[in-house]
């Protein structure tokens, strides 16, 4: 049997899988350390503003510091804890998989059933600025009505982009009233979608297309594409067709600042893809 020396390839190998392993646990295997990490991102904190921010006692929390500390992931000065830049590499490489496991296991039957393929890579690697989201999953008498959160957010907004792989019965008021109340508006909508807008709701879509600061796009239906995105100045809506193609009138809620800007992103790339309809 080989013996391992103090010099040993596969001596140095454990000894490196056994520290990258320690601070995978340190950070992920103790919500109170994780949450301490992220707050310390932000800002040095004493001991009395980690206790306010996490749920916990005195001796509970600086039980956590004190293998934080051994780790040499923070350090403390005077009454003040903060990262250490050892720390601060780490978190800045953690903290996105944290976000992304925040946003995925509150929901993980929802997201491991949606088809996800509309979403470009560099938003996917982003899932979790979406923060904290609420799945809306309407009853039987509302299929076919948008969300109460989006229609008040509609009604306050001076801001808003939306787009429409299919038919809402309910959307063209909506579309026509924003239309007349001059919000900024941007609507990509496929190209069956549009068609049936055109024809069916005349008064709807003439007050699309005479509003100064209404703008409306037309996509190939033929695009993998996700069932809506509506982002307004305080709210991201996005649904998704099903892993079977099937729309089942699930949607993502979320009012985070992180959350817009990754649902504005996401309208933009569509909207490169569209012809804007004059």
């Amino acid at each position: 049997m080989r013996s391992v020396g103090p010099g040993d390839p596969i001596k140095g190998r454990a000894g490196e899988l056994t520290m990258k392993t320690e601070l995978i646990s340190t950070v992920f295997l103790s919500e109170k350390r994780k949450n301490t990490l992220i707050m310390l991102m932000e800002k040095p904190a004493s001991i009395d503003e980690i206790k306010s921010s996490i749920n916990g006692t005195t001796s509970a929390i600086m039980a956590q510091i004190k293998i934080l500390l051994e780790q040499g992931l923070i350090e403390q000065e005077n009454d003040e804890y903060r990262l250490t830049h050892v720390g601060q590499i780490i978190l800045k490489k953690i903290k996105p998989l944290i976000e992304a496991l925040n946003v995925v296991e509150g929901n993980k039957d929802f997201w491991a059933s949606r088809d996800l393929g509309a979403v470009p890579d560099m938003l996917l690697d982003r899932i979790g600025d979406l923060g904290d989201v609420m799945i809306h999953e309407p009853d039987l008498n509302h299929l076919f009505e948008p969300p109460k959160e989006l229609l008040t957010s509609l009604k306050q907004t001076k801001n808003v982009c939306t787009f429409y792989s299919y038919f809402c019965p309910t959307c063209p008021n909506n579309y026509a009233e924003l239309a007349r109340k001059e919000v900024n508006y941007n609507l990509i909508l496929t190209r069956p979608v549009y068609e049936r807008l055109k024809e069916e709701y005349t008064e709807q879509y003439n007050a699309i297309m005479e509003s100064q600061n209404s703008h409306l796009f037309v996509c190939d239906e033929n695009i993998i594409k996700p069932g809506a995105i509506s982002v307004t100045d305080n709210l991201l809506l996005l649904s998704f067709f099903n892993k079977k193609g099937f729309f089942d009138h699930k949607k993502v809620i979320s009012f985070e600042d992180t959350a817009r800007q990754w649902g504005q992103e996401f309208f933009l790339h569509y909207r490169g893809l569209a012809e804007q309809v004059k």
